[in-house]
């Protein structure tokens, strides 16, 4: 949750962020920064006599430069796109960092992905926006980079290796064995249901709920495309589902309810792509040195819980795999 304290500007004050130097520089720009909030340490969100901004700093320019290339075309209400400054720059440089700014853009009711509904919308408002990109041809001169699904998830693989001790230490080493051999048999069908053919588009690549936020007067709109790149929207729709799965509890019957799963589930990658357990491999390489033992040990009965729900599910789309085989 982003703190809800209000913090004065001192303009004459250093701080541990150098805050204050960045608003002197906004404040010569004609941009008087009046209240702020720390919504990370690289994200503020600033009241000003022009709104109430998201500055949001970054360390490499040519990302800022690259989406606001591609969402410019973008019609508005799909995506919040960076705003020049008042003199038509598109960031301040302050050291080795490159301060970016967005509207604020207000939101009526968190998404949720155990809601019908709100899955429903976020998957409505994906293709929309794919159906954009696709429309302009955005894809075919953007300098934003390429993305591999297949070979960021034997990296992710890759990495959950490392955390095997800790499942013998929980003594459920036999839960590790299950999980890797899933991910090594998706990613060998990922790999040979590979179509080199698909149009590349230019993915969101992070469909997280908080993402997509709900509003009065645009619907939803999608945020933070920080991690947007050069691939097939198919890309986009896997990793959305991925995330719709838990709160589905692994249930084929519920995903299938979404025209646009029911349409993607005739694909063998899109099939394919949901036996790796993607999201629990995540949670593992990004939590497993971080967490204290009872932590750990949460996490464990977690994912063991979990698991007897997720190979139901897998043998559930095995099936569909074969009967796509089958035709």
């Amino acid at each position: 949750m982003m703190s809800t304290t209000k913090m004065k500007i001192d303009y004459y004050r250093r701080d541990d962020f150098n805050l204050n130097r960045l608003f002197l520089y906004l404040k010569k720009r004609d941009i008087h920064v009046e209240t702020y909030r720390m919504k990370k340490p690289h994200v503020i969100i600033a009241d000003t006599n022009k709104g109430r901004k998201v500055i949001k700093a970054y360390r490499d320019k040519g990302k800022i430069e690259h989406v606001y290339h591609v969402l410019s075309q973008i019609k508005q209400g799909y995506a919040v796109n960076f705003e020049t400054y008042p003199e038509g720059e598109l960031y301040i440089k302050d050291r080795h960092l490159y301060w970016a700014m967005m509207p604020f853009v207000k939101q009526v009711k968190e998404i949720t992905y155990e809601s019908f509904q709100d899955r429903e919308e976020v998957l409505q408002t994906l293709i929309r926006y794919h159906g954009e990109v696709r429309k302009k041809k955005i894809a075919a001169y953007t300098k934003l980079p390429e993305y591999d699904l297949i070979l960021k998830w034997k990296k992710r693989l890759s990495s959950f290796r490392e955390t095997s001790y800790i499942f013998k230490e929980c003594n459920q080493f036999h839960v590790y064995k299950d999980i890797v051999t899933w991910g090594e048999k998706a990613l060998v069908l990922m790999e040979r249901f590979r179509d080199s053919q698909l149009n590349h588009s230019i993915i969101h690549g992070d469909v997280a709920s908080h993402n997509f936020l709900k509003t009065n007067h645009l619907g939803i709109v999608m945020i933070d495309f920080d991690l947007s790149a050069k691939a097939p929207a198919l890309y986009d729709y896997v990793q959305l589902v991925q995330r719709f799965l838990p709160y589905v509890q692994w249930s084929m019957k519920e995903l299938l309810q979404h025209s646009k799963i029911k349409e993607l589930s005739k694909q063998r990658f899109f099939l394919a792509s949901l036996l790796f357990p993607s999201m629990l491999m995540r949670n593992w390489n990004i939590n497993a040195s971080a967490l204290s033992w009872a932590n750990r040990q949460k996490l464990m009965q977690q994912s063991v819980e979990e698991w007897s729900q997720r190979t139901r599910f897998y043998r559930v789309i095995y099936q569909h795999l074969q009967n796509l085989h089958d035709m």
